[in-house]
């Protein structure tokens, strides 16, 4: 397998798209730094499925997307993807799924949210197959077939463990480790299951001696709530008394109290108003009160404010009389400071009469010294020149004599360099084919020599074109008949997916329609319930119980259960199917009928006064002889006697029916299927209805005529009405009057309408089950056929397998025998101009070793001849030198002197300006201060005009103040007088109403507790109704108040202490689980699969251990044998580089591990060069590990090779001899491994076979340049 092309899209630096095409030989990539080299391995790591954004030189993932620049904008994903041809079969580590592809593109992309999508030959895939196809083949995000920057010198630091992991994918171990991890986790999930369903095995056996036991206690608890009900009943009627009698007791009370309430409130409301009264005057009082206050108010603010006048014109005229005495101070100041500075003055110009003659003078002395420093200044100056040009030359020279000893040493090292050149290149010569015999090789002599090599590759080349060609031919008969295959298997394949998915349907649908068939089926069709043993009151219940309960209640029991039970057993006929919703309203009404004492038999007792008729011992003779009144509605219920088989009904009864009643009289022997009771051959459906104007029926004229005709039959006869009349010899009755709550069950109707569902399910279902058996069959053949073709189809790929296996092996021989003969054609080319570079280099060394040792000679002797020249110049300067420096003293002094004497001067002149400039503000100050005194002066006669307006105003309002203060004293005493009325009134009212409150307060009383009496009824009656009682709460009411019934304490206290002693049972007996019965045998059904599946787990684990076992052995195997063969391959290239020494990769020892599990230990490299005796690695120098590190990848390699080794700039610490040594080892694999690296060095550089060079024209922004050193030849030739 070989890299055919690397395109990325957005990926860091490459914002557009750039494709890098490879060939089989030695890719450099060159560039200067900072580029975007190193991305095109970052790329390759990450598109082999690097998880890890600190291995990219990143802090997210999403860094790797370009982020822009100031001209280019960001970029929202990013793309990279590799492209391999020549792929290998599964053997050399390529899944066998894909190894049939000539070409194998695989491509991660990844958006702004950090989202990676993988895909492999264009299909979209997991980071896990990307890492899958690779597994065993050497490549891989941290492989040691792609060497980041900075990498090949931790290799040798490496942890023991890390060590391993190389040696690990040497040997192709990693697909095992893999197949054992997955069935290790297969064993732990297994092993989990297993655990699991222990637990459950031991859960459901202490659930099932627990439910044991748990449904013996609710067989007892259930006796004994039987019996709580009973008494729980009986102790809810005495309450329901005791309440009762409390809420008539405290509503007597409240009727007492509201009347004396009525009274006290009139009498307050008399007091109220005389009150309002007196208040309103009191109010009117007050507001008088407060209009007078106000004004004094505002009088009291008119004085204030004149007084506040007065004040502050009185501190205007004590500021004003201030300010004219500081200003008359100041006025004498100012005069006897202008005295000071006039003498000041005349001084000061005394002294610069005095100062100009000695100035003069000394600006006279300083000019004549001047004129005799110039001409020397000057000569001086010449003679600085002349040494300075002189000891210029000199160093010049001496700078030029230097450069020419650095020159002639760089020369002396570039002639040894060039010596080691030609060594190297008399050996690579020799290796190439290439003579070397003379200094110079020709062309034509390289290629004479190299021809008997080329000859017989030629040869082999072309023998593997005709096996390629045969190969082809015999593919293209697979491939057409897999084209005709291939389609018939997808379409049978295609088929059976459709028909399988139909076939889920119709059994999805035919799971959801036995779910309904299984729940009408058992509502239709329920199963008898089990009898409960009937429960045994206790002594305690037994003695109230036998107060109250009759003997005729207990008799009835048994009819009872015979009346449920017709529920469930009535059957309708297909005549009576149309009539029954007019059955169900008397058949509903007569079996959910309940039971009272026959005592109760003559009261208007409605629904149960008419079971007791129907259950009563008479026959039905008497039922029938005897007409009764229409009063006595238990002539609508029949009795006992004709209800149930066993009696026989005249067979003449229909026949002596009136003819014009016998068509619509159906009986119900023809309507009701099953069962057979006496009762329905005496009981006819009467099916005609008049409909008046109105639509309503009308069945007047009906019932009396039928009345009438049945007076006159000699058996009884019962006729129903579909409208809800029921008409016997003794008269009619409405199902209304009987039923009135209207809540009895439509169940004929009901049950029909389920029945008729059932039968539809059952036809859908048969339908549906015949509809799975057919496609079942069908997909059954239709497999069979995919069978018989997936054999043929496989037998044509394992064909064309083994023809592309065969040619990829013969594809590969051929590109291994080019890739020899342009490797040797290149590096013979290259020799040859590698061989004219050292001549002409030799050659440009000689010439200008001879040009320098004539630069030397010229040099040293203008040296000589500058010496002598310099020496009386430097006299020269040094006598110019003393003569200067004795003038400039002079000037100096002269200058100090006249500096002094400049200095008095300007500060006399400074004195002057400063003293006049000082009078004249003085002047200016005084004027100023006489203005303002005039201004202050009319101002205070201003001042003095307002003072005695504002004293007159100020006695005005003083007067108006007394008045008002006057008013106000008055009506405070009047609103004092009418307070006391007030309060008096106020006080009469308070303890009226604190009458009242009391009044109010025991009326609340009597209310609540009218309330509480209310709640207790209401209460009493709940827990009656909650226990499911044949009375109600409101006729047990209406009886206590009717016939005066009293509450017994006696038999109250004894109903509730046998209620706390049943209670007490229940409660000892704690939680009771009823369904315990049920969940005992849902338990018992659990278990026994429970026991299959663990046994097949257990056989499970074991196969998947035996599985593990097996691949520790293979890798072990493998491991060890790979470990020796590396080993061997690292001795011999550790040898080869350093020139001897020795390294090896050993075992360490882990105390952790078994005997037999020692090689699962990490691995330990040493590593000792030629000459050194210590083997730490941590001693080596940087390039000694480099060295190292390389031996040890390559030594892999050899063993394992990569389909391509990718290094980043590891020549780096290397000096030109070890990387002459490190090219020698690419050059030694080239043939087998394809080479991609990084380089700055031009040595490195000069192996490849094509240049990658990475530029940044635009800042942020990386562009590939490619450059193949062949062509690059090709291309030089015509020119030179």
């Amino acid at each position: 397998m070989r890299l055919k092309s690397l395109k990325l899209s957005g990926f860091k630096s490459f914002a557009n798209p750039t494709t890098f095409s490879f060939r089989h030989g030695i890719t450099a990539i060159v560039g200067p730094n900072g580029c975007g080299k190193s991305n095109v391995i970052d790329a390759i790591r990450w598109v082999l499925g690097e998880s890890s954004a600190k291995q990219l030189r990143g802090g997210a993932m999403s860094d790797v997307i370009f982020a822009g620049t100031q001209n280019k904008a960001a970029k929202s994903l990013a793309s990279v993807e590799l492209t391999f041809e020549h792929t290998q079969d599964e053997q050399t580590g390529i899944r066998h799924e894909l190894n049939l592809y000539h070409e194998l593109s695989v491509r991660r992309q990844i958006n702004g949210e950090g989202k990676s999508d993988y895909f492999i030959n264009g299909t979209r895939c997991r980071r896990r197959d990307v890492v899958d196809v690779f597994l065993g083949t050497g490549l891989g995000p941290r492989s040691y077939s792609v060497i980041q920057q900075g990498m090949i010198g931790r290799i040798v630091d490496s942890s023991p463990l890390q060590l391993r992991e190389f040696i690990e994918e040497a040997a192709g171990v990693s697909r095992y480790q893999a197949r054992r991890e997955e069935t290790q986790k297969k064993l732990l999930r297994t092993r989990e299951n297993l655990e699991r369903l222990q637990d459950i095995e031991a859960e459901l056996s202490r659930q099932k001696k627990k439910l044991a036991k748990q449904a013996e206690s609710a067989t007892h608890y259930q006796q004994l709530q039987q019996q709580l009900s009973e008494v729980k009943e009986q102790l809810g009627t005495q309450q329901l008394y005791q309440a009762k009698a409390a809420q008539m007791q405290h509503k007597a009370e409240q009727e007492q109290l509201t009347k004396s309430l009525e009274a006290q409130q009139a009498q307050d409301s008399m007091l109220k108003q005389k009150l309002a009264k007196v208040s309103a005057r009191l109010a009117e009082e007050q507001w008088l009160k407060d209009e007078a206050r106000d004004s004094l108010h505002q009088q009291d603010l008119q004085r204030q404010q004149v007084e506040h006048q007065l004040k502050e014109l009185h501190s205007s005229l004590s500021q004003l009389e201030g300010k004219l005495r500081a200003n008359a101070d100041r006025q004498q100041k100012i005069q006897a400071s202008m005295l000071a500075t006039e003498q000041d003055n005349q001084a000061q110009n005394e002294t610069l009469t005095q100062l100009a003659p000695e100035l003069e003078a000394l600006q006279v002395q300083q000019q004549q010294t001047q004129e005799k420093y110039a001409p020397l200044q000057s000569a001086w100056e010449a003679s600085n020149t002349k040494v300075a040009k002189i000891e210029a030359d000199k160093r010049e020279v001496e700078q030029r004599l230097a450069l020419a000893k650095q020159s002639e040493s760089r020369l002396t090292l570039d002639l040894s360099k060039w010596h080691n050149k030609d060594k190297l290149w008399q050996q690579e010569a020799i290796k190439w084919g290439v003579r070397p015999s003379g200094d110079t090789l020709s062309a034509t002599d390289a290629e004479v020599t190299s021809a008997p090599v080329s000859q017989p590759l030629n040869e082999q080349i072309a023998g593997i074109d005709n096996q390629l060609k045969g190969l082809a031919k015999q593919q293209e008969v697979i491939e057409e008949q897999l084209e005709t295959k291939q389609p018939i298997f997808n379409q049978l394949k295609q088929t059976q997916h459709q028909q399988q998915s139909q076939l889920a349907q119709l059994e999805k649908q035919h799971a959801s329609l036995m779910a309904e068939y299984d729940t009408l089926h058992a509502i239709v069709h329920p199963k008898k319930p089990a009898k409960l043993p009937s429960a045994q009151p206790t002594d305690g219940a037994q003695s109230v119980m036998a107060e109250d309960n009759s003997t005729a209640n207990r008799s009835l029991g048994h009819t009872l259960e015979q009346l449920s039970a017709l529920h469930e057993q009535i059957k309708l006929t297909a005549a009576g199917e149309p009539y029954a919703q007019s059955l169900d309203k008397w058949l509903a009404f007569w079996l959910d009928a309940g039971i009272l004492p026959a005592t109760g038999f003559g009261n208007d007792n409605g629904h149960a006064g008419f079971i007791q008729c129907l259950l009563s011992d008479d026959s039905f003779d008497k039922f029938s002889n005897k007409p009764q009144s229409k009063a006595d509605k238990s002539a609508a219920m029949p009795p006992q006697s004709v209800l149930f088989e066993g009696s026989t009904a005249s067979e003449h009864q229909q026949q002596d029916l009136p003819p014009d009643l016998q068509p619509y009289l159906k009986p119900l022997t023809e309507l009701i299927a099953a069962p057979k009771l006496r009762l329905w051959q005496h009981t006819y459906l009467y099916v005609k209805e008049h409909k008046t104007d109105e639509g309503a029926t009308d069945l007047a004229l009906d019932l009396d005529k039928i009345a009438v005709l049945l007076h006159s039959m000699p058996a009884p006869i019962i006729i129903l009405t579909q409208s809800g009349w029921l008409i016997t010899r003794v008269g009619a009755v409405h199902i209304s009057k009987l039923d009135k709550s209207g809540q009895h069950p439509s169940f004929l109707s009901i049950r029909l309408q389920q029945q008729q569902r059932l039968a539809v399910l059952e036809s859908h279902l048969n339908e549906t089950e015949t509809q799975i058996e057919q496609l079942t069959n069908t997909i059954k053949a239709q497999a069979h056929k995919q069978e018989q073709l997936s054999v043929v189809i496989e037998e044509l790929l394992a064909q064309l397998s083994a023809s592309a296996h065969k040619r990829h092996e013969l594809q590969q021989q051929r590109i291994t025998l080019v890739a020899k003969q342009e490797r040797q054609d290149s590096e013979q080319q290259r020799l040859q101009a590698q061989r004219d570079e050292l001549d002409a280099e030799q050659q440009e060394i000689q010439s200008a070793q001879l040009a320098l040792s004539q630069k030397i000679e010229s040099d040293n002797k203008h040296l000589q001849a500058l010496m002598p020249e310099l020496k009386a110049a430097k006299q020269q300067q040094q006598q110019l030198e003393l003569e200067r420096q004795q003038i400039s003293q002079q000037e100096r002094d002269n200058n100090d002197s006249l500096r002094q004497l400049q200095l008095q001067y300007s500060q006399a002149q400074i004195a002057v300006k400063h003293s006049a400039a000082q009078l004249q503000q003085f002047i200016e100050d005084k004027q100023q201060l006489e203005r303002s005194q005039q201004k202050l002066i009319q101002e205070q006669d201003k001042l003095q005009q307002k003072l005695p307006q504002l004293q007159a105003q100020q006695q005005a309002v003083s007067q108006q103040h007394h008045e008002l203060k006057v008013a106000l004293d008055e009506r405070q005493a009047v609103i004092g007088s009418l307070q006391s009325d007030v309060e008096a009134h106020q006080a009469r009212r308070d303890d009226l109403e604190s009458h009242i409150q009391q009044l109010q307060d025991k009326l609340s009383h009597s209310i609540t507790q009218v309330a509480i009496a209310d709640e207790r009824i209401k209460e009493a009656s709940e827990r009656l109704k909650g226990l499911n009682t044949q009375i109600s709460p409101l006729a047990l009411l209406t009886d206590y108040i009717t016939h005066g019934r009293s509450v017994s304490a006696a038999k109250l206290e004894k109903l509730q202490a046998t209620e706390s002693q049943l209670t007490a049972k229940l409660n000892n007996m704690g939680p009771v689980n009823l369904a315990a019965a049920a969940e005992l045998a849902a338990v018992d059904e659990r278990l026994l699969p429970l026991e299959q599946q663990i046994n097949d787990i257990t056989a499970s684990m074991d196969t998947l251990s035996e599985a593990i076992a097996s691949i520790d052995g293979k890798t072990k195997t493998l491991f060890l044998q790979t470990l020796d063969s590396v080993n061997e391959s690292l001795t011999q290239l550790f040898t080869k580089v350093f020139g001897g020494g020795q390294a090896s990769l050993t075992l360490i020892k882990d105390d952790e591990l078994g005997v037999g599990e020692q090689w699962r230990a990490g691995l330990e490299l040493m590593a000792q060069p030629k000459g050194k005796k210590n083997s730490r690695l941590a001693v080596l120098s940087g390039g000694e590990k480099t060295l190292t590190a390389l031996s040890l990848i390559f030594a892999i390699f050899k063993q394992h090779p990569a389909p391509f080794c990718v290094l980043d700039e590891v020549d780096a610490p290397l000096d030109d001899a070890n990387v002459v040594r490190f090219t020698n080892l690419i050059a030694d694999l080239a043939d087998e491994v394809q080479f991609i690296f990084i380089s700055h060095n031009k040595l490195a550089m000069q192996i490849a076979d094509e240049l990658k060079g990475v530029t940044m024209p635009q800042a942020g922004i990386s562009t590939l340049v490619s450059v193949s050193l062949e062509e690059a030849e090709q291309y030089l030739e015509p020119s030179a």
